[in-house]
């Protein structure tokens, strides 16, 4: 059974392509031709580990990750089968995590920021915030995107990664200081307290919020989703035993369960959400779903045969 590791997988992404396909699964899931299952975690005292699965029947494939969680630390894995149930290959995670997760964001922004946006904020320095921030450079004709982290010289390396990358980047010295005005925000913390106050987040803002896949998880102040014209969701089976920000702004009152839409809807035409600027806020709340995954890892799979 082939294994794809880390290097070949990183050599093999697309990031461009993998948010393309990711906006096409996404419409399958809401038209019912794919699916995707919610994340399942088995804990200890001394360990945990994590599974979901897809099956995409217009990329070949069905399959799952599943990862281990070792003192916030993860090792990821993927495994891919053919409609046949045969083995296609087993795939290190890690580099398709760093891309499908902020393909998903892209997508959200191609559908709910609003037209012409030209500035953007990345609040948090770890993992994901690079990824984030070439995305951003590749989507968006930026003017000016701004970083904001705990440590400084954490946001200063990755200012400096995101200039290499071409985009316009400045260090803001608050998070309130790097949102105020912006078109785009994207969180990526593993904050347990609010990282902004939702006054400072402008009417028009679309906000992407990655990090809070967790309950005790809490990146965004509840009162923004009393502001906000829309919230939506990569998983609405998902989020209410995953999505701190959502449970936290359940349990202050300023938002309840019935106004969270599904992405998959949307990109499928069964719903419609005003973009961000005509009624307000817009807010984008991602746990991450195994379909991202899978179809990632298919592009990968393609790619790998056709250089074989």
């Amino acid at each position: 059974m082939p294994h794809l590791d880390e290097d070949t997988v990183a050599a093999l992404l697309d990031p461009d392509e993998v948010a393309d396909v990711t906006a096409q699964v996404f419409a399958e899931l809401g038209r019912g031709e794919a699916a995707t299952t919610v994340r399942v975690r088995a804990r200890t005292p001394g360990a945990m580990a994590s599974a979901m699965a897809a099956a995409v029947p217009s990329l070949g494939v069905t399959g799952g990750k599943v990862y281990a969680t070792v003192d916030g630390r993860f090792t990821f894995h993927v495994v891919l089968f053919d409609l046949e149930g045969r083995v296609l290959c087993t795939l290190d995670g890690g580099p398709l995590t760093d891309v499908r997760t902020p393909a998903l964001s892209a997508v959200a922004i191609d559908h709910l920021a609003r037209p012409g946006a030209r500035t953007a904020a990345v609040l948090g320095t770890g993992r994901a915030a690079r990824p984030h921030l070439e995305m951003l450079a590749r989507r968006l004709p930026l003017d000016e995107v701004r970083v904001w982290g705990r440590r400084s010289d954490a946001a200063a390396a990755l200012a400096a990664a995101g200039e290499a990358a071409g985009a316009p980047v400045t260090v803001a010295d608050t998070a309130e200081a790097a949102v105020d005005g912006v078109d785009v925000v994207v969180t990526v913390t593993s904050a347990n307290e609010p990282v902004v106050d939702a006054d400072a987040i402008a009417d028009h803002a679309l906000v992407c919020a990655v990090g809070a896949t967790k309950p005790e998880r809490c990146e965004l102040d509840p009162q923004l989703f009393a502001r906000a014209a829309a919230v939506v969701t990569d998983s609405i089976e998902g989020a209410p035993a995953e999505c701190g920000d959502l449970q936290h702004a359940v349990a202050a009152g300023t938002f309840a369960w019935d106004r969270l839409v599904d992405l998959a809807d949307l990109l499928a035409g069964r719903v419609e959400v005003p973009r961000a600027g005509i009624a307000g806020p817009v807010v984008f709340e991602t746990q991450g779903v195994a379909i991202q995954d899978v179809a990632a890892g298919a592009l990968v799979w393609r790619r790998h045969q056709a250089r074989t």
